[in-house]
């Protein structure tokens, strides 16, 4: 998942369970509310939905609970090459906006207009 700034998983969900998370720019799923439709699978331009073996969509959660914590999400606390940086993208002394603001990057498919908040260096 790229935690679009406009996700269109979220503007098409017919019940609210795709959602933007109040704790940052995260994109969840709220299990309870999904009834299953895939609209957010087939809206992602990004194919980063996949339905749960329970039967709801399910993505990416950028480890939400570790984050709230003060943890890093597990994908970047178990990388063995530590070429993941995460962090407050509005926060312009954090570690990933430095990285950004000293490296050219790009986002996937820009041309989507979702504003995705998963940046790649080049």
């Amino acid at each position: 998942c790229n935690h679009c700034d406009e996700p269109p998983c979220v503007s098409c969900c017919p019940t609210g369970a795709s959602h933007v998370h109040s704790f940052g720019a995260v994109v969840l799923v709220d299990e309870k509310e999904c009834i299953g439709c895939k609209a957010c699978l087939a809206s992602c331009p990004y194919d980063a939905r996949f339905v749960n073996p329970a039967g709801y969509a399910d993505k990416c959660t950028f480890c939400v609970h570790r984050v709230q914590e003060g943890l890093d999400p597990a994908c970047v606390s178990v990388c063995p090459t530590h070429c993941f940086t995460f962090g407050d993208l509005d926060d312009p002394d954090s570690a990933v906006s430095r990285k950004l603001a000293s490296r050219q990057a790009h986002t996937l498919l820009p041309a989507a207009g979702t504003r995705p908040r998963i940046f790649f260096l080049d």
